[in-house]
């Protein structure tokens, strides 16, 4: 390496002489000569790696260079050279800072007088930088939210920060010299600690859930790190356990897992959760040659309540209805909510014709009783399908499609009834036989429509991108809503081709969005199950991008959290390729569904979609607002945006800003639009704002 060597003398000869004795006994140098304080001061700013000084000089001296450099605070080795220095002054300029100094009559120790000063000097900055790891690992060890504690060999804890005193409400004082079993909750066999132990032995590292307890008795859940730190020789001389307080995320984890299988309001089982007990009873049934009998429930002009009372009263009708139901059934029935104010009753014991009957003819009665909401006294009926196994079919879609149409047919018979499915109900599948037809030939016909719904940042309602949402222009019953025709698309199998459809029109929109000048940063598009499913999705995805000029990052794919468990290994594969391309994911309706938190860790998502079920009632359900906290405080832990959609009311949004979601959608903003009346509402707020 070159150093850079500034050379006070008034004679060149001698610091030339200077010079090239260094480079002699192979010192590498550049060097620069001054003789006055102007220059000498203007060469300090150039921070030379080493000062050669003359002790006495015409206008200068090497006093006044040594109390410049210590005056500005230089650590710049300065070594004296000088014929005339006495050793008084000599000694006396080693006191002020001086390094060493050389006479001109002994030349020769100059180049060992160099070297020592360098070599002092760099392992000076070495401590130094070893000092500075030291206070920055120590303040970091004092600081972190994560507590930890330092073992040694014979498991006695010698250290612990803050964090681990906050965490397990042991003090430094209490835990030093224990051993690490102190925290010990019981709750693992030693078979864990086995593997913990073999593992870290084997590796050196483990990484896992543990269950401990504080001092105060309580068990809580962590994540903890134990290392094993090795000397030079590679013996273990102390392990490091670093462990976080993850009861919060389980805690969050319990809610989202309960909601998965649980209706949100009423706290009855879900959709999901009916299917995995039907499917059960179903099969025990077939099994042992029994009888099942399923009940579809439905409320009568139920929206009407909520159009004129408001979604908070019905939400409280349906708390009423749902409480009086399940008052009335045995244990052994499943009553289960499938979503707005349908219900389906499974029974399982005493399934004739007969007893079916009277269960129905029991709920009637209960419906008719009125009920006190508020300072309504409302009265509500219902109208109930009843279908029957083995007599009405043996498969569970077709069951519940069966007892799904006696109870539209209870409604066409003047409602507050029930009706038992028979095999002439069955006709009106000529009606959906010719949607099926219609469907297959819409995309070919250009028949289905994009509209496009903004994603708009909470803080200042700039527009950060649009979700795309298909729209069916039928020729005779006009627009119709994918909730009427997406569920059709699946079961007949052309959703994928609708799903590609979707894509390349989203994409190539964007685009010509662009060539006007309109900024969309993103567009979210929904994602099939037969479009995972089926292989060449990522060559599609990538094709679409290519041919509409787009980058990968700006278009986002929105999937399910059942889509993703249904098999979740195939998941992982196609959306960890698909983000190799640069495309970002969401998992739409969140907490509607069933997915594991260790999973969600694995696949490379980047936002979380809140249900608007959730959204729709905050201000007026705190379990609805808590569930709305809890998915906003996974997705942080998760590192995760989270954004809300069916945001309709200004407190909503401040609720949800408050709570730490920045991203929205939903009617306060916007309805889904076309996309020239998205340009016409949105470009103008953007030539505001630039």
């Amino acid at each position: 390496m070159t150093i850079q060597v500034l050379i006070v003398e008034d004679l060149s000869y001698d610091a030339e002489l200077m010079a090239l004795r260094l480079k002699d006994e192979g010192i590498d140098l550049n060097y620069q000569r001054v003789q006055g304080e102007a220059a000498y001061l203007e060469a300090l700013t150039n921070r030379p790696d080493l000062i050669l000084c003359d002790w006495h000089l015409p206008q200068f001296s090497g006093q006044r260079a040594l109390s410049l450099l210590k005056e500005r605070d230089l650590e710049i080795p300065f070594i004296i050279v000088s014929g005339g220095i006495g050793e008084e002054a000599a000694i006396d300029a080693l006191r002020q800072g001086a390094n060493d100094y050389v006479l001109k009559d002994r030349p020769a120790r100059l180049g060992e007088a160099v070297r020592r000063v360098l070599d002092d000097q760099r392992l000076r900055k070495d401590h130094e930088q070893a000092q500075e790891m030291l206070r920055l690992a120590e303040r970091a060890f004092q600081n972190t939210a994560e507590g930890i504690s330092v073992t040694d060999v014979d498991g006695h804890i010698v250290s612990v920060n803050p964090a681990f005193e906050s965490i397990t409400g042991y003090s430094a004082a209490e835990a030093l010299g224990e051993n690490p079993r102190i925290l010990k909750s019981g709750h693992h066999d030693s078979a864990f600690y086995r593997d913990m132990w073999s593992t870290l032995i084997k590796t050196g590292h483990w990484r896992g859930e543990i269950w401990n307890r504080r001092k105060n008795g309580d068990v809580y859940p962590e994540w903890l790190t134990i290392s094993a730190v090795k000397d030079k020789l590679g013996q273990t001389t102390h392990y490091v356990g670093v462990f976080s307080d993850i009861t919060q995320i389980k805690e969050a984890q319990d809610q989202i897992n309960f909601l998965a299988h649980h209706d949100a309001l009423t706290q009855l089982p879900n959709r999901a959760l009916f299917h995995e007990r039907f499917n059960h009873a179903l099969t025990h049934a077939q099994r042992e040659k029994g009888s099942l009998a399923l009940l579809f429930i439905d409320l009568d002009r139920f929206k009407t309540v909520n159009d004129s009372l408001g979604h908070p009263i019905g939400d409280k009708v349906l708390l009423e209805v749902s409480k009086r139901m399940n008052d009335a059934i045995r244990a052994s029935d499943t009553l289960a909510r499938l979503g707005g104010d349908e219900f389906i009753l499974l029974l399982e014991e005493e399934t004739s014709v007969q007893h079916a009957a009277v269960v129905a003819r029991k709920l009637m009665d209960m419906f008719s009783n009125p009920m006190m909401i508020g300072i309504h006294e409302l009265v509500v009926t219902a109208s109930i399908g009843i279908t029957l196994y083995p007599n009405d079919g043996d498969d569970p879609d077709i069951l519940i499609r069966h007892a799904d149409r006696a109870m539209y047919e209870a409604k066409q018979q003047g409602r507050n009834t029930y009706r038992f499915f028979t095999k002439a109900l069955t006709e009106g599948a000529f009606e959906r036989l010719m949607m099926e037809n219609d469907l297959r030939r819409a995309v070919c016909r250009g028949e289905l429509k994009l509209h496009y719904q903004p994603q708009v940042d909470l803080n200042n309602q700039q527009l950060l991108g649009v979700e795309a949402l298909v729209r069916w222009l039928h020729p005779k019953q006009g627009l119709i809503t994918p909730n009427l025709f997406i569920e059709l698309a699946e079961e007949i199998g052309i959703i994928g081709e609708i799903s590609t459809w979707v894509l390349h029109t989203a994409c190539h929109q964007i685009a010509k969005w662009d060539q006007i000048g309109f900024n969309v940063p993103r567009v979210a598009v929904n994602l099939s199950v037969q479009q995972i499913d089926r292989e060449g999705l990522v060559t599609t995805v990538s094709d679409e991008l290519s041919k509409a000029g787009l980058l990968p990052k700006r278009l986002e794919l929105e999937v399910t959290e059942s889509m993703l468990m249904r098999d979740p290994d195939l998941s992982r594969s196609v959306l960890s390729e698909l983000r190799d391309l640069g495309v970002k994911f969401s998992v739409d309706d969140f907490g509607t569904g069933y997915s594991s938190l260790a999973y969600l860790k694995l696949l490379p998502l980047d936002r979380l979609k809140i249900d608007q079920s959730f959204v729709r009632d905050i201000g007026h359900d705190e379990n609805d607002e808590t569930i709305v906290r809890a998915v906003i405080a996974l997705s942080k832990s998760l590192g995760l945006e989270a954004i809300a959609e069916g945001v309709e009311e200004e407190s909503q949004a401040n609720f949800l800003l408050q709570a730490g979601c920045n991203l929205a959608q939903g009617f306060l903003y916007s309805r889904p639009l076309p996309a020239d009346e998205i340009y016409q509402n949105w470009a103008h707020k953007q030539e505001t704002t630039t």
